[in-house]
């Protein structure tokens, strides 16, 4: 009998259990023997993150590392041979950008201890066009990417920017579009009602979930915001160095008393609150150094059954596709214009909680990304049933 594939994943973000659970439908598969390496603590969301010791159906390796929470520049200090020793993998699937840190030192320790294992880079860039990166330095990032263009056998994109880029570049090898999921079961409708009433949510709510970051646009949000008719609510669930301004912002609107700004929450608790609004708005605004790759907060709002705006940043229209709403980046009034319709209509409304809940089941489980993932193995192995 033929033995398993033996995978090693590396993914500075496997510490995170969300992240993690991508693995899960893979290790299901009794084709594989997977392990994982994470570090034993990463900075995730401005929180400090620490990997479990173990968990079921697969190992997981953890090491060391440096430069936590910037992953380009990160890599491993301990970790990372010991773990290509004890797997000595024939595919190493690399979670890493093709021009990080991360991916450098295991293409070094991957030619040492697993010579032949396959190599696969995951990539969400869609800014860094004829390898001209938004941060420093560049000359080395090009100089790792052209690197990991001759050395790996196959890219993972999140998005068509991404792989637009690399063939851009001169990446010859295959790619193939594998969308990031959700656990469909944490992210569903959910009853709300005691935490409307503990955040004092009261009629329509519109909301956001992420960063409080220019770039995440939710000046744009509270100017539209404030042109609405009513009383609706606006609940913005998240941390970060905007909250001042954005407050300040609000105030000066004449809105800070219908604005709930909630803080950062556990990952276990946002699919509560988007639960508790009535439409979420992702408002992000394309810049120097940002450019929506994805979007994983249109697919949780969806999941959970709530109606979403996006904008015309990144991929936000390839993610929502007919599901959703999209409108022009850093146009208040059209926003304001789509806000109120969805809130003013409620069968509009029920449409698009079906179409999102039926899109995201359709195209972002992680079961449905694992599926992909092994048809990658067994494509990039030259076996059947790719």
């Amino acid at each position: 009998m033929k033995r398993p594939v033996r995978v090693l994943a590396v993914d500075h973000t496997a510490g995170v259990s969300t992240f993690r659970k991508k693995f899960a439908p893979i290790a299901e598969c009794d084709r594989v023997d997977l392990a994982v390496l994470a570090p034993k603590t990463w900075i995730e969301s401005g929180a400090v993150v620490v990997a479990p010791a173990s968990v079921d159906g697969y190992e997981l390796h953890t090491g060391r590392a440096l430069f936590r929470g910037y992953e380009n520049r990160g890599f491993f200090v301990t970790g990372l041979a010991r773990a290509l020793r004890r797997w000595r993998p024939d595919v190493l699937d690399l979670y890493e950008e093709p021009f990080s840190l991360f991916y450098l030192q295991a293409l070094l320790a991957g030619r040492v201890f697993a010579p032949r294992a396959k190599i696969i880079f995951h990539t969400s860039d869609s800014l860094s066009w004829e390898y001209r990166y938004p941060y420093r330095p560049s000359f080395l990032y090009a100089s790792i990417q052209r690197l990991a263009h001759a050395s790996a056998d196959y890219a993972v994109t999140i998005n068509e920017v991404a792989a637009e880029i690399l063939r851009s570049k001169g990446f010859a090898k295959p790619i193939r579009r594998a969308f990031h999921g959700v656990d469909e079961e944490e992210f569903r409708p959910l009853e709300a009602g005691k935490l409307k009433v503990d955040l004092g949510l009261v009629g329509p709510v519109v909301g956001y979930v992420g960063r409080l970051m220019p770039a995440k646009g939710v000046h744009v949000l509270i100017e539209a915001f404030a042109a609405l008719d009513g009383t609706p609510r606006l609940l913005l669930v998240g941390i970060g160095e905007a909250r001042e301004a954005l407050e300040r912002q609000a105030s000066d609107l004449g809105v800070l008393d219908r604005v709930v700004f909630a803080g950062g929450v556990p990952h276990s608790e946002v699919p509560r609150h988007l639960s508790a609004m009535d439409l979420m708005v992702l408002p992000s605004l394309k810049t120097a150094r940002f450019n929506e790759p994805f979007g994983r907060v249109l697919v949780e709002a969806m999941a959970c059954g709530v109606p979403v705006i996006g904008t015309t940043c990144g991929s936000m229209d390839l993610v929502v596709g007919d599901a959703g709403i999209i409108v022009p980046e850093n146009e208040s009034g059209t926003l304001a214009a789509k806000m109120e319709l969805v809130l003013g209509n409620g069968a509009l409304r029920e449409e698009l909680s079906r179409a999102g809940r039926e899109r995201v089941l359709a195209h972002y489980t992680w079961r449905r990304f694992g599926e992909l993932m092994l048809g990658i193995y067994d494509e990039v192995l030259g076996e059947e049933g790719s």
